[in-house]
Parts: C-alpha cells; structure tokens; sequence
C-alpha cells in the first residue's frame, strides 16, 4: 500500500464509515464464534487453533451472503476480511509473536481462511451433507477424534445459519442487524 493510498483511507468519509461498519459486523461475529457452548458442550478445542476455526466459520458464512449481492457485497465482504486480518495482527502481537514471523503466520492463517471458505461454501452451495460434515470435521475439530453427534449438531448450526443469512437483506447484514442462531437450543 503506497503513501498516497494510506492516506486516502484515513481522510476518505466513506472508507472510514466502511471500515466502522465492518468493524461493527466483525464484533458480532466475534462474540458468536466465543459462544461457550461450542467449546464447553460440543467440544470444538478451546485453543487458540479452536477459537481461530469458530471465528473463520462465522465470518465464512457471512462472506458467502456477502458475496451473492454483487459487487456491494463483495466490497463490504472485503472490509470485513481486512478487519478479521488486522484483528488477528494485534492478537498474535499481544501472544508475543515477534514481527519476522509474524507477516509469515498472518498470511498462513489468510490462506487458512480461503479454505475453510471453499470448503464449507462448496458443501453448502451444493446441499452436499457429507462435504459440511468432512469440513466441520477437518476444521472444528482438527486432530481430534469428535463425537458424530457434534459433527452432525455443528453441520445443523451451519445449515441454520446459512439459512438464516441467505433471508437477509444486504443492509441487514452489512449492519450486523441480525442474530446466528443460539448454539445451545
């Protein structure tokens, strides 16, 4: 990013209020993907590995909706994946990640990200149950050898979410105004 182009973000009106909105939507998101019922009754590794899989599957599924408003979309689902990379940037500093590696882990985590995105789009976007349950598996759970019955009950989340995304408006989703559904119901 050259001079000129930092300083276009800073002054532009309209990235400022892009980059609050995003910033908005991205803390709603967060606290979705901290719900404590996902590490506490499902399982899902309450690490920082974990709670990097919850967070990405969140903002996963809103890229998604995003992404099918066209370039409107598109654009806010870009500012929200740059809020997500800056968010990660300050957390891996406060963990003690020294700066050589950590432009290094940040980019491992982003292509991580574009993964877990066309995994779980494909599988959504083709009602493909076996492919959201091999992603929830390879994904949530990682290394560890889950229950079927939290495999199944995420794959079930996922759906509902979706579901529940792909009925809102651009506006509505743009604006955070809307609720991913209670993980322990």
């Amino acid at each position: 990013m050259t001079l000129l182009d930092r300083f276009s973000t800073i002054f532009d009106k309209d990235r400022r209020r892009n980059r609050a909105s995003a910033g908005a939507l991205y803390a709603s998101i967060v606290a979705a993907a901290r719900h404590e019922h996902f590490y506490r009754v499902r399982g899902v590794p309450d690490t920082l590995d974990g709670r990097f899989e919850l967070l990405a599957l969140h903002i996963v599924l809103v890229c998604r909706r995003l992404a099918a408003e066209g370039p409107a979309g598109a654009a806010t689902g870009q500012h929200l994946f740059d809020t997500m990379i800056e968010d990660l940037d300050v957390n891996l500093r406060e963990l003690g990640v020294n700066d050589p590696s950590l432009g290094r882990r940040v980019k491992e985590m982003a292509r991580a990200f574009y993964g877990r995105c066309g995994a779980y789009a494909a599988a959504l976007d083709g009602r493909d149950r076996a492919a959201l349950e091999g992603a929830v598996a390879r994904n949530l759970y990682g290394t560890l050898d889950p229950a079927p019955a939290n495999i199944a009950w995420a794959a079930d989340y996922i759906e509902a979410a979706a579901g529940t995304l792909d009925r809102l408006s651009l506006p509505a989703v743009a604006a955070a105004d809307f609720r991913f559904p209670e993980p322990g119901s």
